[in-house]
């Protein structure tokens, strides 16, 4: 799919679509449409509501063509991005239907609820999400016509679509590496990979192996990975577009998860390949960043490894220390992420001297519980940090909660015989694996972003495909853009 600004409807266009005022009749930007659509659909009470969908057929020159309808209600403030989203989504998949193959958007007119360059933005960061499919291993793929989308304009807004087209692209990098396979996506694939997008689109990569780890004194992040043939690699991206000290960002990278001796139970061990979605988002923002080169400086961070079961393994029961020099008791084998991210946290602050830290995990099955797949749960003892995404939220259309963060909860995570428990001993899984990750953080600004209930789809829905969603890369990316 490819965007591109025009200011005249292209002449072998095959489908028109108009988002409009629901309560009034469209209006288009030549006289030629202007006179097929009066002259076919003049007069009629549409009765579309907004966010509401509807195709027609006309007949414009010498040719019949599609028309889309979309109405639209500028009034509703709070919901309009939101519902423009869904509608826009939804047209995605109309145009699937039709087969469309060259597009034409009429201008964004009454859609002042924000600036055209952002709708634009956010048009084009949703709609090519329509046309993702991982189908690599089916012999029947997915039957997506490429499209050629012109979107009409009076001011320039081409570097606005295509910011989106690239963001758009980014959550589709995050989605393929979700939806992968763990025999495929090893820590060792994963690393190539990463170094791949580096090369393609402008960033630098380097890939630490077991030996440089163990020199580190990585010790929590070695142990969870112990029992797998395939070896660790620690994954450094950095991102040099600006000036001034680094923002980091951490992506838990467990390219499969067993649970260890604290084996998981039922079919949803199926989805582990999953629980390095919050390395797919990071790595995902990282591509957006750089094929739009914003001028920012980024560090993000990629502990990659397994946790499986072998006679090598870490036990329940075991004290692992930590690059930081803590120690940890282990009481849950199942509780890897957070001694794989510890370590990943102080080696950020320690090696890559960043100004502040943001964590991307699927975590805990507390926080997925808990909210589902509405939203993720967010833990930091920084408000200034907490608002800064809480103010991205309604662009990414990403949703966070916070979570408290008591003193009395840390007490959950104290150990008698080493300094912390891997595990919560009173309840609380989702507060109590983020105050364990805050104990690394030494003087850094520190978030803590559980996404675990919102990175893998059980069923299609709104425009979303089941597997992978990419959830993350636009709270990363507006994050550092900032």
């Amino acid at each position: 799919m490819t965007f591109q600004m025009v200011t005249t409807c292209p002449q072998n266009v095959d489908t028109i679509v108009r988002y409009f005022r629901y309560d009034s009749a469209p209006t288009f930007s030549s006289p030629e449409l202007q006179a097929a659509f009066d002259a076919a659909l003049g007069g009629d009470d549409f009765g579309l509501k907004p966010g509401d969908v509807k195709t027609f057929r006309i007949k414009l020159s010498d040719k019949f063509v599609n028309l889309i309808l979309i109405g639209f209600n500028c009034a509703l403030y709070e919901k309009a991005l939101p519902i423009f989203r869904k509608a826009t989504l939804r047209l995605g998949t109309i145009l699937n239907e039709l087969k469309s193959e060259v597009v034409f958007v009429d201008n964004f007119t009454n859609m002042y609820f924000m600036e055209k360059a952002e709708i634009a933005r956010q048009f084009a960061s949703t709609l090519p999400l329509c046309d993702y499919a991982f189908d690599k291993y089916m012999i029947k793929k997915a039957d997506y016509t490429e499209k050629e989308i012109h979107v009409f304009a009076n001011e320039d807004i081409e570097a606005a679509l295509q910011e989106g087209a690239n963001i758009a692209k980014g959550i589709c990098i995050a989605r393929d590496l979700v939806n992968e396979p763990a025999e495929v996506l090893t820590p060792a694939e994963l690393a190539n990979r990463t170094i791949a997008f580096g090369q393609e689109y402008g960033f630098e990569v380097e890939v630490f192996d077991k030996e440089a780890c163990e020199e580190f004194g990585m010790n929590a992040f070695l142990a969870v990975g112990r029992a797998s043939v395939n070896e660790p690699k620690l994954i450094v991206m950095r991102y040099n577009g600006g000036e001034g000290v680094a923002k980091g960002v951490i992506g838990k990278g467990l390219c499969y998860d067993s649970g260890g001796l604290f084996l998981k139970q039922g079919a949803g061990m199926a989805a582990m390949k999953g629980d390095m979605a919050g390395s797919a988002a990071v790595i995902g923002a990282m591509c957006s960043i750089a094929m739009n080169k914003l001028p920012k400086n980024v560090v993000t961070v990629v502990a990659a490894c397994e946790n499986l079961v072998d006679g090598a393994g870490y036990r329940n029961g075991d004290i692992v220390h930590t690059m930081a020099g803590k120690s940890v008791f282990v009481a849950s084998t199942d509780a890897e992420g957070r001694l794989t991210l510890a370590d990943a946290i102080t080696y950020m602050i320690r090696k890559e001297n960043v100004d502040s830290i943001i964590e991307l995990s699927t975590l805990t099955g507390s926080c997925a519980n808990f909210f589902s797949d509405v939203c993720c749960g967010v833990l930091t003892t920084d408000d200034d940090m907490f608002n800064q995404i809480a103010a991205h939220s309604d662009i990414a259309g990403e949703k966070y909660a916070r979570l408290p963060h008591y003193e009395e909860y840390r007490e959950f995570i104290k150990s008698d015989i080493a300094d912390l428990y891997n595990s919560s001993t009173n309840g609380a899984g989702g507060i109590c694996a983020g105050l364990f990750l805050d104990e690394f953080k030494e003087d850094k600004p520190f978030m803590h972003v559980d996404v675990a209930g919102v990175t893998f789809a059980k069923n299609k829905k709104n425009g979303y495909p089941k597997g992978g969603t990419g959830f993350g890369v636009k709270t990363v990316y507006h994050y550092i853009k900032g």
